[in-house]
């Protein structure tokens, strides 16, 4: 497969270095601290120790499932659902306990009863696992909270008062909650744009304990009188071209439309084996559904699959969504492979231009069940053209082919919806991530930070910087890797406020800060990241935002003239510094690698042009090179050279023999000794005059003299 632009391909951390713990210049084989990673592998991996984490968790001996994170600003308070409970933390330290809620919402005692019966697990299935809270701007601290209730989902309706929920109203939840807790639901509460004014929740989820009907729907509204505003409407029953198991990852509020996102069995792929795809469905907000046998029917559904593929002759494509974001007028959708391949994962972008021209793209249809899935010509396609909000609602007129076109089609548009400039914005194989989260504007527009979670307690920040022209593919770096954990845990959730982000796990909720510039030693490392600039006085990684003269951050590089190293060296100077070093024979000497960038894998060691090599000369874990027991024939000048082709490091080495040369040597170390200390002793002198400059002018201060004229 062909890589994105990342920049290396394998990393050695070193967590410690003990002098002889040496492996020969020579060696080849593999060390426990070498990372087998990919192109975009992170050389900054930081964990609990290295992190400002704070880590909120019930009791640590049995999982409380906190699969669900919400946040709120105007409470100011992370929201999670977990197992019978939901519970608050304040957004700026999860861990203040005088700002905590842990209410109880518990499955009554016949669901519970029904969910065991019924063979499930009592621990995990037969119990109220909340899935989804949603604020209410139109009511004052009204919430819509979801859950499970035991495989009875179960909806409700809670007034937030005094840091306490009070329960308005609960019902059943069948359409808009899972039943399983394993299984994705999403939902959204519409506001501007919905029918009446009234606000409408949309869902996708499944209506049934097998799971056997899947649903996208949008729940009836009520005028305050009572009276009915809008009927429920949904997709067609037991229709698997419609929806066929679908996992839904993400719904949102887009102009005249609901956009929902999941993956599902392929219909279109059925007669070549099972396949799963990734979709974008979307309907109209004013729909008020079809008549006779499509009364309470979408008319508006329709769906296009989601192209998130390397390109090639044979492009590899990521058929699997897991999540979904939206940013200004694209969505962001992180993408794996089956988990029964090769497991990899991929970021795509999908404007809402590509998607538009999808839904305008022919629609899709199969003849027969032997057939292959073609087209359907212009010519069959109604008018109004089905997914046309303007001409849908109260006094819409349709032709006597509109509703039979619905209830015939799949809805499945011809043209796939392709990704930005036609490739991932950043993949990477061996890895299953789950969540996303995408922040931008932290440096510019056009540039975005993405953190993403696996399944195996890794959180990754990936800085996708943008490229000179809106054509240009970006430059994208796993920036660091944080491992907060040291169990490899699966994390189910991960959101972003301010300055942190928040993580949910079956044990924990975890918070950390997204800026994290004094771990980086290394230039470009420090630059790699949106959030840091170098601050080259002090030769330090700093905070973006902290206001330091000469500092400077990846913007500053010419990477368009020039290459890293030389745009770097442009604006901090020499990268290492040649060194002499005098050694008496018999000792050993250790020439460190001092360079200010990061240095891939390990070095070559050359003296005087040519190889170094033998029992004497040894490569430590950190590419420096350590001569023992020290010749004449050992003099020379020492070169390091990375496997990029960089001079790294440079010495020049006297051995010293005769009795004379090391006296000479003592002698000169004296010297500089004295000089030092001379200078040390001007400078008390110095500040000894100052004192007592300071001191004289404070008496004449304090001396009254007597006003002119005669006065007291």
């Amino acid at each position: 497969m062909e890589r994105l632009s990342c920049h290396g391909s394998l990393y050695i951390r070193l967590t410690f270095f003990v002098l002889f713990a040496l492996v020969s210049v020579t060696a080849n084989a593999p060390m426990a601290s070498v990372l087998d990673t990919s192109g975009c592998e992170s050389v900054t991996t930081l964990y609990a120790s290295d992190l400002n984490l704070k880590v909120f968790q019930d009791g640590a001996s049995q999982p409380k499932y906190y699969r669900y994170l919400t946040v709120d600003p105007q409470s100011n308070y992370l929201f999670v659902g977990a197992m019978n409970r939901l519970v608050g933390l304040h957004l700026s330290d999860i861990q203040i306990a005088s700002r905590r809620i842990n209410q109880e919402f518990r499955a009554n005692s016949e669901s519970v009863f029904a969910c065991r019966i019924n063979g499930k697990l009592e621990n995990l299935d037969c119990q109220n696992h909340v899935r989804y809270l949603v604020r209410n701007s139109t009511m004052a601290n009204v919430f819509y909270m979801c859950a499970t209730g035991a495989y009875s989902p179960t909806a409700y309706q809670l007034k937030f008062e005094n840091d306490r929920f009070t329960i308005l109203s609960e019902s059943i939840g069948i359409g808009i909650c899972p039943f399983d807790p394993n299984d994705n639901v999403t939902a959204v509460l519409i506001e501007k744009g919905s029918i009446g004014g009234i606000p409408a929740l949309f869902a996708g989820a499944v209506t049934d304990f097998s799971k056997h009907d899947s649903i996208i729907a949008r729940l009836p509204t009520y005028r305050q009188d009572g009276s009915l505003e809008a009927d429920y409407v949904r997709t067609v029953r037991s229709r698997h071209d419609w929806l066929n198991e679908p996992q839904f990852v993400g719904s949102f509020d887009v102009g005249p439309y609901v956009y929902f996102f999941f993956r599902e069995q392929a219909a279109e792929y059925s007669n070549c084996g099972r396949k799963i795809y990734s979709r974008v469905a979307r309907v109209c907000k004013n729909d008020l559904g079809g008549s006779n046998h499509l009364k309470n029917i979408w008319v508006s559904y329709s769906k296009a699959r989601l192209n998130c593929s390397i390109p090639g002759e044979y492009p590899y494509y990521f058929d699997e969504i897991q999540d979904v974001k939206f940013h200004g007028d694209t969505f962001y959708g992180l993408f794996t492979t089956n988990i029964n391949g090769l497991p990899a994962s991929a970021i795509c972008g999908f404007t809402l231009i590509e998607i538009e021209k999808a839904f305008d793209s022919p629609f899709k249809e199969q003849k027969e069940k032997q057939y292959i899935w073609l087209p359907v010509p212009p010519g069959d396609v109604p008018t109004p053209r089905p997914g046309n909000c303007s001409a849908i609602g109260k006094n819409a007129r349709y032709s006597i082919d509109f509703l039979p076109f619905i209830s015939r089609l799949s809805m499945l548009m011809d043209k796939a919806v392709a990704h930005t400039l036609g490739r991932p914005i950043f993949y990477k194989v061996n890895s299953v991530m789950q969540r996303l989260v995408v922040v931008k504007n932290v440096t510019g527009p056009r540039d975005l930070v993405l953190f993403t979670a696996t399944n195996n307690g890794i959180i990754y920040k990936i800085a996708a910087w943008a490229g000179l022209t809106e054509l240009d593919p970006p430059k994208t770096y796993i920036v660091t890797t944080y491992v907060p954990f040291n169990d490899q845990r699966s994390i189910w959730q991960l959101v972003f406020h301010g300055s942190s982000i928040y993580f949910g796990t079956d044990m924990a909720v975890g918070q950390l800060s997204v800026e994290t510039c004094k771990k980086y030693k290394k230039i470009d490392l420090c630059l790699y990241d949106p959030y840091c600039g170098w601050a080259t006085d002090f030769e330090e990684c700093v905070s973006k935002d902290v206001e330091k003269r000469n500092k400077i951050t990846y913007h500053h590089l010419d990477l368009l003239s020039y290459s890293l190293e030389e745009t770097i060296k442009k604006q901090v100077g020499n990268l290492y510094n040649p060194e002499m070093l005098s050694k008496t024979a018999g000792s050993s000497v250790t020439m460190k690698i001092e360079y200010k960038l990061h240095i891939i894998g390990s070095v070559r060691w050359t003296r005087n042009g040519t190889g170094v090599s033998g029992d004497r000369h040894i490569l430590a874990q950190d590419n420096s090179l350590i001569v023992t027991d020290l010749r004449v024939s050992d003099e020379g000048s020492y070169t390091a050279v990375d496997n990029k082709g960089r001079t790294v490091a440079s010495y020049t080495l006297v051995v010293e023999t005769s009795k004379e040369q090391i006296e000479q040597r003592w002698m000169r170390k004296f010297d500089q000794w004295c000089d030092e200390f001379e200078r040390y002793q001007e400078d008390i002198r110095q500040w000894e005059r100052k004192c007592s400059s300071c001191c004289d002018e404070t008496a004449l201060a304090n001396i009254k003299v007597p006003a002119i004229g005669g006065g007291k």
